[in-house]
C-alpha cells in the first residue's frame, strides 16, 4: 500500500472537518476499502465511522452509505470474513437480474433494423456489409444485467438498522455520485439535492458500471457509474468544507518494472491488458486532480490510501472477482498497518494537526480478531457482498 499526503496541518481553534472519499474499484475495490477502513479503526482514535462527511463514487458509494447509515467498519470486515449467509445472501435474487423483457423489446425490432440496413447496402450508398453487421449491435440491451436488486438490498439493510433511506435524515452529510448518461455531467445526490431519491437508490445509480449494468432511470434521466467522470471527486469534500480528506483508491495500474514479473503484460491475454488500461486511465485522472488541488488548496490536507504499484496480491485480482475477497481484505488491512509504520512520525504530527491521535502500528496485531461478530447487520452484509458478487464477478469470468 502507498499512501500520499498533500496540503498543510492545520491548526486553529475551530475542530478540524473530516471527510472520507470512497473511490470506484469494483467488488475487490469495495472489499479493499473495508480492510483499510478496518485498519484505521484500530490505528486512529477516531473512527471512520464518524466522519464529518462522506463521498462514494461506485463500489465506494456502497461502502460509504453504510457508514453514513451507522455500520462500522469492523461489522464490515466481519462480514467479509464471516463465512455466514444471512436473509440477503440469495446470489441470483437480488443482482443477478438478466431482465429478458429488454431482450424481447430490442428482439422486436430486428425485422426493421435489418431491412433497413440491407436496403441501404444494396442501393450502394456508402455501407458495406460490415455495416449490416455494425446494425446489429442496435438490438443490444444498454447493459447484461439489471442492478435494482441493489437499491432493494440497501433500502432492506436500512430498515433493519431503523434508519430511514433519504439523505437528509442521515446522521452525517453523504454525497453519492452517478453520471447523468445523456448530458455527461456528474450528478451529487447528497445535500441539497432532490430529496425524494432514496439512499440506496442514489448508490444503485453510481454502481451501474456501463455495459455490464443498465443504466438507471431517475425522475426521467438515465445514470451510469460515477466513476465515468471522476475517479474520487475529492473537490466535492473540499468545497463542503473539509479539512482533512482521507481518500481510499483501490485501483491503481501495475508497474511491472518494480513487480518484477518474468512476462510483459501482453503476454497474459486481453484481460490483462483491458484491466491494466482501465486502472492506468483511472489512476491518471487521481494523480492530476491531486496536483489540482494541492495548488488550490494547500490549507487542505489530503491523505490518499491506495496500493504500491508492484501490489501483486491486488493486481492479480480482477477488479469484478469476489472470490478473493478474504484475501484482498486481509491484504488491505495489514498493508495499511505497514504504510502507517513506515511513515509514523509524518503521518502523527499530520493526523495530529486535525486533533485525531495516531496508536503505534506495531504495537498493533497484524491480524483482525478471528472471532466475526454474529450480528444481523454482519451475516446481512455478508450476504450483500455474495450478491453483488454473483452479478459482477461472471464479468470477470
Amino acid at each position: 500500500m502507498a499512501a500520499r499526503a498533500t496540503g498543510r496541518a492545520r491548526r486553529g481553534r475551530r475542530p478540524s472537518k473530516v471527510a472520507l472519499v470512497c473511490a470506484g474499484g469494483g467488488i475487490t475495490g469495495a472489499v479493499y476499502e473495508i480492510g483499510c477502513l478496518r485498519a484505521l479503526e484500530d490505528l486512529l482514535d477516531r473512527s471512520m465511522a464518524d466522519a464529518d462527511l462522506y463521498v462514494g463514487v461506485s463500489g465506494g458509494a456502497f461502502v460509504a452509505s453504510l457508514l453514513a447509515s451507522g455500520i462500522s467498519p469492523r461489522e464490515m470486515y466481519d462480514a467479509v470474513a464471516s463465512p455466514t449467509r444471512g436473509p440477503f445472501a440469495d446470489p441470483t435474487a437480488a443482482l443477478f437480474r438478466v431482465g429478458l423483457g429488454e431482450f424481447w423489446r430490442r428482439s422486436r425490432r430486428a425485422p426493421r433494423v435489418l431491412a433497413e440496413a440491407l436496403l441501404t447496402t444494396l442501393a450502394g450508398e456508402g455501407r458495406n456489409w460490415s455495416d449490416v453487421a455494425w446494425a446489429l449491435f442496435e438490438l443490444l440491451p444498454s447493459g447484461l444485467l439489471d442492478n435494482s436488486g441493489l437499491d432493494e438490498y440497501l433500502a432492506a439493510l436500512f430498515a433493519a438498522r431503523g434508519r430511514a433511506n433519504t439523505f437528509a435524515d442521515l446522521a452525517r452529510p453523504l454525497h453519492v455520485i452517478a453520471v447523468d448518461l445523456d448530458s455527461g455531467e456528474a450528478v451529487d445526490f447528497g445535500p441539497g439535492a432532490d430529496e425524494s431519491v432514496p439512499v440506496s437508490k442514489a448508490v444503485q445509480a453510481s454502481t451501474a458500471l456501463p455495459g455490464l449494468y443498465r443504466p438507471v432511470r431517475i425522475h426521467g434521466r438515465d445514470f451510469v457509474d460515477g466513476g465515468v467522470k471522476k475517479t474520487a471527486h475529492i473537490n466535492l469534500a473540499i468545497q463542503n468544507g473539509a479539512d482533512l480528506v482521507i481518500c481510499l483508491n483501490p485501483i491503481v495500474p501495475l508497474d511491472n518494472r518494480l513487480a518484477g514479473l518474468s512476462s510483459h503484460l501482453s503476454s497474459k491475454g486481453v484481460t490483462y491488458v483491458l484491466d491494466q488500461v482501465l486502472r492506468i486511465a483511472l489512476h491518471g485522472r487521481m494523480q492530476y486532480g491531486l496536483e489540482r488541488y494541492k495548488a488550490e488548496h494547500p490549507e487542505v490536507d489530503i491523505l490518499v490510501l491506495e496500493p504500491t504499484r508492484d501490489d501483486l496480491a491486488m493486481f492479480s485480482y480482477n477488479i469484478m472477482r469476489y472470490s478473493a475477497r478474504k484475501v484482498v481484505a486481509a491484504h488491505a488491512y495489514q498493508s495499511t498497518l505497514q504504510v502507517f509504520a513506515a511513515r509514523h512520525a509524518e503521518y502523527r504530527r499530520l493526523l495530529r494537526g486535525h486533533g485525531i491521535a495516531l496508536r503505534d502500528p506495531r504495537a498493533i496485531a497484524a491480524h483482525p480478531e478471528v472471532s466475526p461478530y454474529r450480528s444481523t447487520v454482519a451475516r446481512a452484509l455478508s450476504g450483500s457482498l455474495d450478491v453483488l458478487s454473483s452479478a459482477l464477478g461472471r464479468k470477470a469470468g
